[in-house]
């Protein structure tokens, strides 16, 4: 019994091994005091464990306010602590020319041609080709020509055919260019061959009935044929001249008559849809609104080459395509030189800051040129010339807003600008003209100019107005807007005008 009490004892250990009975050995340990430190130590456990939950606790609220503070932070600074934050999806709503309106620039052009009695328009790669068919192409010796062909069918129907003439090696590339869906087919020439037998070939190729095929129609009453009218084939303005004399050249013993485009198809460019003045608008409000906040972010002692790096960070932010240090940036009398003097200069209390600047959105354009003040200078008589310079350019170009309507000359918008400063006494210190058109390219037609007399506005037209004055070894200021012709006037695409010197 004692050895199987024993064995069933395991608190004993061997030091008690030598104890006469189980009893005498159990009662080694008083049963109170047992009872007290197994209280202790469950207290102790559980003071263990709410110290734990405690710090635990502390823990997750620790990492939870961090988290929250990095949140803030992102949220009120910006990743990065880019300023130009507030710019970011400024024209994430405007969409690009979709496939569908680039057909339809081909079936207007047909139109006119079909009026125009030409049978054909023919362009190199630039922004006409792009305007037509998105096709964006370097120039090179080779050729790489779109021709579009139009015809009127009997029943009074124009009718399109658009055909790329690519290096043959290049004709993989080349489809590739094409939007889907398109209609425009490629026809191929060889290293050693001639592009512009290709060129005779597609004008001489069959395609499409129209009143010119209708056999009998074409015939006087004694059965002799009718003389035709001349047939044109216009080729693009901007054409090069070597591609001109080829294509003049081939064509010479046909009954073709190669002649520059007409300017009526210059206006399909010039007068823009509604999609490209959403567009323009978009991107020229949004170039105003990187200037201002670049304008925040100026100080005395900045140099002209940081105020570039300001203009990237900030169009990167808008989402804008930008050439890095696309913009002018001219303090002082760097700005006398309309397009700048090249210099880095440090600006310094009393200069003005010029700067002009444009992005592109959807393959268009901006033009923007804010002027103001950043400092003062301690020369009295210079801040209150620069301030009077300034407002009279604000005004020069108000008089010319106010002359901006349908039919209007080009050269009355410019007078209206230019006659303000001339009796102002700055006549002879205004050297540039008004403004020019501006979309796919940043100077096209329009051309606001004194001498431009022939071209009269019309409603879709987009052009810049940036009247200045500048004077050599002191200061130049300009202001430029963006504005949209309408039906009974204009509308600034660009926004709100500048205010002040201080708020441009």
């Amino acid at each position: 019994m004692a050895s199987t009490d024993l064995e069933r004892q395991p608190l004993l250990n061997n030091e008690n091994s030598g104890l006469g009975n189980s009893a005498q050995a159990r009662s080694h340990i008083p049963s109170g005091l047992d009872r007290h430190s197994s209280s202790a130590e469950q207290r102790q456990r559980r003071e263990s464990i709410k110290r734990c939950q405690r710090i635990g606790l502390l823990a997750i609220l620790g990492a939870f306010l961090g988290f929250l503070a990095v949140g803030l932070y992102e949220l009120i600074d910006g990743q990065g602590g880019s300023p130009f934050i507030h710019l970011r999806g400024s024209c994430d709503h405007v969409k690009p020319i979709s496939p569908v309106e680039f057909e339809e620039r081909q079936t207007s052009l047909s139109h006119l041609l079909v009026d125009l009695k030409a049978s054909a328009y023919i362009a190199e790669p630039g922004s006409n080709m792009k305007y037509f068919t998105n096709i964006r192409w370097s120039q090179s010796e080779r050729p790489f020509l779109l021709i579009v062909q139009a015809k009127r069918r009997k029943a009074g129907e124009v009718v399109t055919k658009s055909t790329i003439v690519a290096p043959a090696f290049e004709a993989s590339r080349a489809r590739q260019g094409l939007l889907p869906g398109s209609n425009v087919t490629i026809k191929t020439w060889e290293e050693g061959g001639s592009a512009y037998k290709i060129v005779r070939e597609v004008l001489d190729a069959s395609w499409g009935n129209s009143d010119d095929d209708q056999g009998d129609d074409n015939l006087y009453a004694n059965g002799h044929k009718k003389p035709k009218d001349p047939e044109y084939v216009y080729i693009d303005p901007d054409m090069r001249q070597f591609v001109s004399h080829g294509i003049t050249d081939e064509l010479e013993s046909s009954t073709r008559k190669v002649t520059i485009a007409d300017q009526a198809i210059a206006l399909l460019r010039m007068q823009k849809t509604p999609h490209e003045v959403e567009i323009l608008r978009c991107v020229s409000q949004t170039t105003v609104n990187v200037i201002r906040s670049v304008k925040n972010e100026i100080r005395a002692g900045i140099r002209e080459s940081e105020v570039q790096a300001l203009l990237t960070e900030a169009y990167s932010e808008a989402g804008l395509e930008y050439e890095d240090g696309g913009s002018l940036v001219l303090f002082g009398k760097d700005a006398a030189l309309p397009h700048g003097s090249g210099n880095d200069t440090e600006l310094e209390r009393g200069m003005m800051v010029l700067i002009d600047s444009g992005a592109r959105l959807h393959g268009y354009l901006s033009d923007i040129t804010r002027t103001f003040w950043i400092e003062r200078g301690r020369n009295k008589e210079m801040n209150e010339e620069l301030d009077k310079v300034w407002d009279i350019v604000k005004q020069a170009q108000n008089a010319s807003l106010n002359a901006i309507r349908p039919d209007a000359s080009c050269s009355s918008i410019d007078k209206a600008a230019r006659s303000l400063i001339d009796n102002e006494g700055y006549g002879a210190r205004f050297t540039h003209r008004l403004g020019h058109g501006l979309g796919l390219d940043g100077h096209e037609e329009p051309y606001l100019n004194i001498g431009n007399t022939r071209t009269k506005l019309k409603a879709g037209m987009v052009f810049t107005n940036e009247p200045g004055i500048y004077v050599e070894g002191q200061y130049g200021i300009r202001l430029e807007d963006v504005v949209l012709v309408t039906e009974k006037g204009y509308e600034i695409l660009s926004g709100d005008l500048a205010k002040s010197a201080y708020e441009p």
